[in-house]
């Protein structure tokens, strides 16, 4: 199969919608498929591994160049002739889609207040750009199905959009489970040593480039109100650091908090940690969490975060209420941190074996079913013609062919003795408003 992924970023160094990019076409490379990639920029060391389309973009301003990459890299999309064009982002000529982004005009809800804040947020012409083209993309004929990472945004699709049902898709993310494994605490103490935290101190980890966005704000007031003084915190990501700085100093924490900026080797910091924080505001499917979860690193985090589908509260993280809630948080902390040690190793052990459960390959094996969907629509491809009708089936190496289901079934993270109503788990992902962190 010719397929094309469009991404405005081919890169490792960065976040991790473009990891998960990287990831993708190394795996869709490796059973045969023929990949090219159509973005505005490529890491020098990935050139030779894929085939890289350059668009242009202008970059006068935000809103410019947001537009320009989706109108160019459609272009190219059309001039390539593949059997299958997928987004990982907001741009033109799709066949199919993923949500990797925020939602733009959820975001703006959530991250603006008051309410009069938001509404007049909208009128902001990057904004009104983001939404404009989600809108357009989304509900565009050409573009024959939606793939979202969570039940969150599988919901917010069709509220904001009106997507019917029939078009979405949900895939939850994957972990490269080679790369992310219990096995990596094993540098613990190694980890510590470099940046001079005591062996025994308990450490809290958090991880992103946007610290407001994703609650970087009220950990460190969390922190300072701790009762446990030898707890530390290692913030990892290129965000404003001179600015949470002061905020962790004025708080009188500042010898507590270490600011590693961006890491290459970030799972050995997971396997370090006792404790993974990302209070988000609101985010389709953090994948930091499940690489925290793989390394055996429970989670806290929002329930207006997608990867509350896979997290079960108290047994492989905690959950609280929105990205400004410290006292929840100090809560949440104290509560994991005052664990037998008995108790924090098992729950350490049911965070593996969740994240056992969404291997990186799950993932490709259903995002693979999903353009089988497109081509037996299109009629067109080297696979399905026009009288093909049934879903394709994937070869499971132990038990041969089984369907493929691309739901987002979130049956598989719940125990045989978990009694959960299914309405219950819809009100525990849906997200009420969030205030924006300091």
């Amino acid at each position: 199969m010719k397929i094309a992924l469009v991404k405005r970023r081919y890169s490792l160094r960065r976040g991790g919608s473009e990891r998960y990019c990287v990831n993708l076409a190394r795996r869709l490379t490796a059973v045969g498929h023929q990949v090219s990639v159509i973005g505005e920029a490529i890491d020098v060391d990935l050139a030779d591994e894929v085939n890289f389309i350059p668009v242009a973009v202008n970059r006068l301003t935000s809103w410019t160049a947001n537009r320009s990459f989706a109108e160019n890299s459609g272009r190219a999309a059309r001039a390539g002739k593949f059997d299958v064009v997928y987004g990982l982002g907001r741009a033109f000529g799709l066949d199919a889609v993923r949500v990797t982004e925020r939602l733009q005009p959820h975001w703006v809800r959530v991250n603006y207040r008051p309410a009069w804040w938001s509404r007049i947020q909208r009128w902001n012409p990057r904004h009104r750009t983001l939404i404009e083209l989600e809108r357009r993309i989304y509900n565009s004929d050409s573009v024959r199905r939606i793939v979202t990472q969570s039940q969150l945004d599988r919901r917010l699709v069709r509220e904001y959009y009106g997507v019917p049902e029939e078009k979405i898709r949900t895939i939850y993310n994957g972990v490269d489970l080679s790369t992310f494994h219990p096995g990596v605490r094993q540098h613990r103490d190694d980890v510590r040593k470099w940046w001079r935290i005591p062996l025994r101190a308990p450490l809290l980890l958090f991880a992103s480039m946007d610290f407001a966005g994703k609650g970087l704000g009220a950990i460190l007031r969390a922190m300072s109100r701790l009762q446990n003084s030898d707890a530390r915190l290692l913030v990892l990501g290129s965000g404003p650091i001179p600015r949470f700085e002061r905020i962790a100093e004025k708080l009188g924490i500042h010898k507590r908090v270490h600011f590693a900026g961006r890491q290459n080797r970030i799972e050995r910091c997971y396997g370090a940690a006792d404790l993974f924080l990302l209070p988000t505001a609101y985010e389709p499917f953090p994948n930091v969490n499940l690489e925290a979860m793989a390394c055996g690193t429970p989670v806290v985090t929002t329930t207006s975060s997608g990867c509350a589908d896979v997290i079960r509260d108290g047994e492989t993280g905690y959950f609280v209420s929105g990205v400004d809630a410290a006292d929840e948080i100090t809560d949440r902390i104290e509560r994991h941190l005052h664990l037998p040690p008995a108790e924090a190793a098992a729950m350490s052990s049911r965070c593996w074996e969740t994240a056992k459960k969404l291997p990186i390959e799950r993932n490709v094996e259903q995002t693979l079913a999903v353009f089988k969907e497109v081509l037996i629509e299109k009629g067109t491809g080297p696979f399905f013609g026009p009288s093909s009708t049934s879903l394709p089936e994937v070869l499971d190496p132990k038990n041969g062919p089984v369907p493929v289901t691309t739901d987002g079934d979130r049956s598989i993270f719940r125990s045989d003795v978990d009694e959960e109503s299914d309405d219950k788990a819809e009100k525990r992902t849906s997200p009420p408003g969030r205030e924006r962190a300091a």
